[in-house]
């Protein structure tokens, strides 16, 4: 797997998670954010305010992380994914870190 269709993965998941948990799917700019450039352009009309985007973005994005973790946990290739994001300083590779660093703690 290469680090761009980790990303993907990851990506992809948190966003169904949003959608899943409250009816709020993240927007092209929360979905680049995370991905680290330029890659989502849907070309879709944005009705509803951002509830991603706010200042604890990486904070909201590390709850979605949990409950993506939850819906994806008989699947591989996800788990592969984090591990091989988790090392980088990108904003995916922190929301990563601080999502394993808070499951372990319980």
């Amino acid at each position: 797997m290469t680090l761009e269709e980790a990303r993907q993965i990851i990506v992809d998941s948190i966003n169904y998670a949003a959608y899943k948990e409250t009816d709020s799917s993240l927007h092209d700019s929360d979905k680049n954010r995370l991905f680290g450039s330029e890659h989502y352009r849907s070309g879709r009309e944005v009705v509803r305010p951002n509830p991603w985007a706010e200042s604890d973005f990486e904070e909201k994005m590390t709850m979605l992380l949990r409950w993506a973790n939850k819906l994806n946990r008989s699947n591989p290739a996800f788990a592969e994914a984090q591990s091989l994001l988790e090392g980088e300083g990108s904003v995916i590779g922190r929301v990563i870190r601080c999502s394993k660093a808070s499951t372990s703690g319980r």
